[in-house]
């Protein structure tokens, strides 16, 4: 048996598999700055003047909030498509949920059916990946949300150094260590800041540097001024 298994750990079929799989886990968790919703409404339309959002809970606390319709009625049994352009990337790793919040336009308005609501993420080729790989459905009888249950706690936690990076380098290095009574609930660990010298402050992408811009030195000028006198 276990000579089995070596032979097909050296095949290269298992190499392909790993390849495929290590891939698949490093696009799950790159971040992204572009999302696509597609929404399938049931027999009642969505009225004029009602709203209609898409809110991404994260995680760290933070709520994105998307509008997807302002003013604009949606006809019964349509498909929508509509692509989402963030301004802050988002990691799919750091999302615990979402939903759909659903305002009417009017006080008599039906209950808006949700038939399917996928939140797609970017692809190269291939069919779309889901976020978290759930479709949302249900029905919004009036104001409120319909949302995803949460993502289960473990599938959240960071993997490693990486999954923690906030891309800011003044703020110290974070680190992946779960079982830091420092971490977070992603098992993510704060940096230490950096600390520059007396007058000066860390800026990104430039690193430690004087509080305000030096002005250039005129070589005539202070040749002049430590000239002798006659």
């Amino acid at each position: 048996m276990m000579g089995i298994m070596k032979l097909y750990r050296q095949s290269p079929l298992w190499f392909i598999l790993s390849a495929a799989l290590l891939w698949a886990v490093n696009a799950a968790a790159a971040p992204v700055r572009q999302l696509e919703i597609r929404i399938v409404i049931g027999a009642e339309q969505l009225t004029p003047g009602s709203d209609l959002e898409l809110r991404i809970y994260e995680t760290s606390g933070v709520v994105r909030r998307l509008p997807l319709a302002h003013a604009e009625a949606w006809l019964p049994d349509s498909t929508h498509l509509i692509p989402l352009k963030l301004n802050e990337p988002l990691e799919p790793r750091n999302v615990q949920r979402f939903a759909l919040y659903y305002r009417p336009g009017s006080a008599l308005a039906a209950p808006f059916e949700i038939i399917a609501a996928d939140v797609e993420l970017p692809s190269s080729g291939g069919e779309p990946q889901k976020l978290l790989g759930m479709t949302l459905s249900g029905v919004i009888a009036r104001q409120g949300e319909l949302a995803t249950e949460d993502r289960a706690q473990a599938a959240a936690v960071c993997l490693t150094d990486e999954d923690c990076d906030d891309k800011r380098a003044c703020n110290g290095r974070e680190r992946c260590a779960p079982r830091s009574p420092d971490a977070d609930a992603r098992g993510c660990v704060k940096g230490t800041p950096v600390v520059c010298p007396v007058n000066q402050v860390c800026g990104e992408g430039i690193g430690c540097h004087g509080a305000a811009p030096l002005k250039p030195v005129d070589s005539d000028a202070q040749a002049a001024a430590s000239a002798p006198r006659p």
